[in-house]
């Protein structure tokens, strides 16, 4: 009877997926595994129900010695509304006191789901792990496929320093301003002084201060290292209603906070985006930049971040960085690889250089030269974001 999957990735890596009924180390009705889906496995499928707990006995045999592995717990689901679905997960090894939890599962290319439970470096072929799972939330059901070992992709460092020429030539340096810098310039809040285009781009790779036509608030405005325009609209704009406190290491000398004696759940966002101030034909993330109060506790858990335009577009995203994967340590002593070292996710939250907080909210492209409206809005219904400091709304192309 087939109980494992070998498959080598991309760069002849070894991967390994263990089937849930080979893992199972308890009776289980013989009702509850399906054929349904395309399983890779004689068996199917085993249907696993939220308040459950389940054991599995996880024995590899052809993994590759020195190769840090994910661990991921694969599976269906019967409804999904997006590729990423929140499902607080939790589980924990034989022996250990304290639980872990998987936030959030995400679809694969291959239509399977998966959540990812451990990284462990290999120093042999075979690795023999005792995981009990304890329940999740948000889905009745899971239909689960296995156990896999995926060697864990590393994070490529990208070198984002610019190049600037080393002519001195106006010509040269008026190629890396945008068309309507003096306009732009002109509607600084402070006087702006230059005598060459070289001093001119100095200044607005720098960013500066304009005023908003209609309220009169503050704009920053800056270039990207490649001459594509940036902003940060001030969440005085944006939240004109909440309290305004004065802070001198905000670029706008003000931010918003969300009061403390109301019981706030979502966070709206509401505004334009004048077409001066963007570049056309380029797509901008959108980065909710902030402050936590005190008392973080309230905000470790993934929100949900949704267009009001585009309701059929979620994302999940995190005020503070998510429990990193647990790390199994299989040899005595020895902790080879950094648990941090793992591909991208979107919605994870960055320490900036001015000492504020950033995540990534949204996408959007800019395809004309006409305003834009924008609309979306950041919810939980088990989240207070009462206290969150709000410095604004920063728009930068990706």
């Amino acid at each position: 009877m087939d109980v494992q999957w070998f498959s080598l990735n991309k760069k002849g890596g070894h991967c390994e997926m263990i089937s849930i009924g080979e893992c199972m180390v308890s009776d289980v009705e013989s009702r509850r595994f399906s054929s349904y889906y395309n399983s890779r496995f004689a068996v199917g499928t085993y249907q696993w129900y939220k308040q459950e707990r389940l054991k599995a006995d996880v024995k590899t045999q052809f993994l590759s010695p020195g190769i840090t592995y994910t661990v991921n717990l694969v599976f269906k689901i019967q409804y999904k509304w997006e590729r990423c679905e929140p499902i607080f997960l939790k589980y924990r090894l034989q022996g250990d006191r304290e639980s872990s939890i998987s936030h959030l599962a995400y679809e694969r290319e291959d239509g399977w789901w998966a959540c990812e439970l451990y990284q462990v470096t290999t120093y042999h072929t075979t690795v023999d792990l005792q995981i009990l799972f304890e329940g999740y939330e948000n889905l009745d059901y899971l239909k689960v496929e296995g156990i896999e070992f995926q060697p864990l992709e590393n994070v490529e460092h990208i070198d984002e320093k610019q190049f600037i020429s080393d002519s001195d030539s106006d010509a040269n340096w008026e190629e890396n301003l945008p068309v309507d810098y003096q306009d732009i310039m002109k509607r600084s809040k402070n006087s702006l002084q230059w005598t060459t285009k070289e001093e001119a781009y100095s200044i607005i790779r720098k960013g500066f201060l304009i005023s908003d036509d209609e309220t009169k608030r503050g704009i920053w405005f800056s270039l990207d290292k490649n001459g594509k325009k940036c902003l940060m609209l001030s969440a005085a704009i944006i939240w004109s209603w909440q309290e305004k406190v004065l802070l001198p290491e905000s670029r706008f000398g003000e931010a918003i906070q969300l009061l403390e004696d109301r019981y706030i759940h979502i966070i709206e966002i509401k505004t334009k985006v004048q077409s001066q101030l963007v570049s056309s034909e380029t797509t901008y993330a959108c980065y909710l930049v902030y402050k936590l109060p005190g008392d973080q506790s309230r905000f470790e858990g993934p929100v949900k971040s949704q267009g009001w335009y585009t309701r059929d577009k979620i994302r999940y995203i995190y005020f503070t960085s998510p429990p990193q994967t647990p790390v199994i340590i299989t040899k005595a002593g020895q902790n080879t690889h950094n648990p941090l070292n793992r591909p991208k996710i979107r919605g994870l939250p960055k320490q900036r250089n001015d000492g504020w907080i950033e995540v990534q909210i949204w996408e959007f492209q800019v395809a004309t030269t006409v305003n834009m409206d924008f609309f979306l809005n950041i919810s939980d219904y088990k989240t207070k974001f009462n206290g969150l400091i709000l410095e604004g709304i920063e728009l930068r192309p990706i």
